[in-house]
């Protein structure tokens, strides 16, 4: 039954869609018709301006060639989505000869296709356009596909690409691919003429061609000015047919990709569009054409009647609070500006917001000197295994195996790095659980850390929060943070699900962030404290521009809130978080001893800011040959 009345909603849909090309081009030709007739009068008044002796010429001529286009289309369409796909010379993606990238976008579309178990649809790429966007076609399942930018590939990560995906795959479900392409063939009877003028006019108007000349040039440009002329009525009958029966389309199927799998994904993709320098425009010359197939507006933002809603209108359907919190951020970025940076207009930001945690106030400062290890011998890192295999005290152990245990053992990790042997005698914490952890190895502290983590479980929010305060205060009691103790907090965070949502930002708007980062990186290190300025500025001079440069050329002695800034970064670009990470990387092990603190920050790193860690530092451990058995 639901299959049957799915089926009578799509023919419905088609025959609407149809019907109403079809008023379209009727429409077109009679102010075409109209158009002629005004400079026949304006030759003979004699003749009507709504019908005259040419006009049966002229009107055949005009459904002639709109019937030669419409049989040109319906012959490129004979293979249904692939012939789109070739049409707009758009690559295949084959898994065996895919890059890392493509091979993801790959794997997404089989997972997805077996979620709802349908065929897979074949995934194509559009190499050259640097937009985030999609678009689905076919006229049945067999031929159906996905064309990506090659955008879309480069710039999101596994997240917002599988809500990229599932939007087509929503557009699949429904139907809708036959009905883009059946919308495809008709309308393309109203934006021949404006393509064959522009095709005409650039065969006269050739100015790289050197001294070779076409006598027929001006006649050329004339002509193909003037078809092109008549057939922009075409297309802006088309472009407003489409945005009086479609533009309502684009937040119908958010809401249903959203039902469809559950989640938020596709509001993710929204958000990296738009913080996107290149947004969703696509520049090739049938961005026109296929607007009503795509994600996303293929067209410039600035043109008249677009089909898809504004992105900020589309993430305001599906969660109003973002863009507050859009808002917000970017409120925090201009207050963490250097003083130069603030001469700039902005908007009025909404500040007012529900946010789950703060960190204590006053906000500390970064930590500039290093904790000192009790032993020069617990300096060097160990191999992670042989940290998790060693041997813990039975204290330590048996508190592990509770909530409330755990939560004793994070306290007293935290307190030991802030004050290694000094313990306050009124320390709200088990001295002797500090007892038991000072008496072994300090480079397994972080390992018995992240092992307390993973056995908190879920408690109610309010009691969470006041946790984490607990701990931000004890690592901040000295008014100072260190990176390590950030990112051990952001763990916590995690486990209580006390991180913040998933916010999409741009390189140029973060930069201040990214130096703040660099600035608690360098010192972590415990041995070249001498040399840190230097190593300091040469990942500065790697990571912003020159022209910025000079903004960030002293340490900056502001209070700082390393949540807001490792969440700020994390929300990056896939290949702008992925070169910060490996300008770290090699600034860390380049031609000197690796430190236990820097590996598990470089670790934590790499897990904050959405990747896997582990084939990482053993990568790192094997190239500098300080793995400890």
């Amino acid at each position: 039954m639901a299959s049957s009345t799915f089926s009578y909603n799509h023919q419905k849909n088609l025959f609407v869609a149809t019907v109403i090309c079809l008023f379209a081009i009727f429409l077109t030709i009679m102010v075409l018709n109209f158009s002629f007739g005004l400079i026949v009068y304006y030759l003979d008044q004699g003749q009507s301006i709504w019908w005259n002796e040419h006009s049966p010429v002229f009107l055949s001529c005009v459904l002639f060639i709109m019937m030669i286009s419409l049989c040109y289309e319906l012959y490129i369409f004979r293979e249904g989505g692939h012939s789109l796909a070739k049409q707009m010379r758009a690559r295949h993606l084959h898994a065996l000869e895919c890059t890392p990238e493509e091979i993801r976008a790959v794997k997404l579309t089989e997972q997805l296709a077996d979620k709802f178990q349908i065929e897979i649809p074949a995934v194509y790429v559009l190499p050259d356009e640097i937009g985030v966007n999609a678009l689905t076609a076919g006229e049945n399942r067999k031929d159906t596909v996905i064309i990506l930018t090659w955008g879309a590939l480069q710039n999101l990560d596994e997240l917002e690409l599988y809500g990229l995906l599932s939007y087509a795959f929503n557009q699949i479900i429904s139907g809708e691919t036959r009905q883009n392409i059946r919308l495809k063939i008709l309308f393309s009877a109203l934006t021949s003429f404006n393509q064959w003028g522009s095709k005409i006019a650039r065969r006269g108007f050739k100015p790289y061609r050197g001294n070779e000349k076409n006598k027929f040039e001006t006649v050329l440009v004339a002509v193909g000015g003037i078809i092109w002329l008549m057939g922009s009525l075409g297309l802006l009958i088309s472009r407003l047919v489409k945005f009086l029966t479609l533009s309502g389309r684009t937040f119908k199927n958010d809401i249903h990709t959203q039902a469809l799998i559950e989640n938020n994904t596709n509001l993710q993709t929204l958000l990296r569009i738009y913080v996107h320098h290149a947004g969703s425009q696509i520049h090739s010359s049938y961005s026109e054409s296929i607007a009503h197939m795509c994600f996303a507006n293929s067209l410039s933002p600035q043109s008249w009647l677009n089909i898809h809603p504004n992105i900020e209108r589309r993430i305001y359907r599906l969660n109003p609070n973002v863009l507050q919190e859009i808002q917000l951020e970017n409120l925090r970025k201009v207050q963490l500006q250097p003083l130069l940076g603030l001469f700039k207009p902005f908007g009025d930001e909404q500040t007012e917001m529900n946010i789950s945690w703060m960190p204590p106030q006053p906000l500390p400062l970064i930590r500039l000197t290093p904790m000192g290890f009790p032993s020069k011998d617990e300096i060097r890192p160990l191999n992670p295994s042989v940290r998790k295999s060693i041997k813990q005290p039975e204290l330590v152990k048996r508190a592990l195996q509770t909530n409330t245990g755990a939560r004793e053992v994070l306290v007293a990790v935290l307190m030991i790095r802030q004050y290694k042997e000094f313990i306050p005698k009124n320390a709200l914490v088990s001295h002797a659980i500090i007892d038991a952890l000072l008496g072994i190895d300090a480079r397994l502290h972080v390992q018995i850390f992240l092992d307390a983590c993973d056995t908190l479980s879920t408690m109610p929010q309010s009691i969470a929060r006041q946790f984490l305060t607990k701990l931000a205060q004890i690592a901040q009691s000295d008014g100072k943070i260190g990176l390590l103790d950030a990112l051990l907090l952001d763990k916590v965070k995690s486990q209580l699900n006390l991180l913040p949502v998933h916010m999409p930002t741009a390189y140029d708007d973060i930069q201040f962030n990214i130096v703040r980062l660099v600035d608690a990186l360098v010192y972590v290190d415990q041995i070249d404290i001498e040399n840190s300025l230097s190593r300091r500025n040469k990942i500065i001079q790697q990571l912003i521009s020159e022209k910025e440069a000079y903004k960030y050329e002293f340490v900056s002695d502001e209070h700082i809130d390393f949540g807001n800034i490792l969440h700020s970064i994390s929300g990056l670009l896939l290949r702008d978080r992925l070169k910060i990470l490996g300008i770290i990387e090699h600034s860390i092990c380049s031609d000197r001893v690796m430190t236990q603190d820097e590996l598990d920050v470089l670790a934590l790193l790499y897990w904050r800011f959405g990747f896997k860690n582990d084939e990482i530092v053993e990568q790192i451990l094997n190239q500098n040959s300080l793995m400890i058995v």
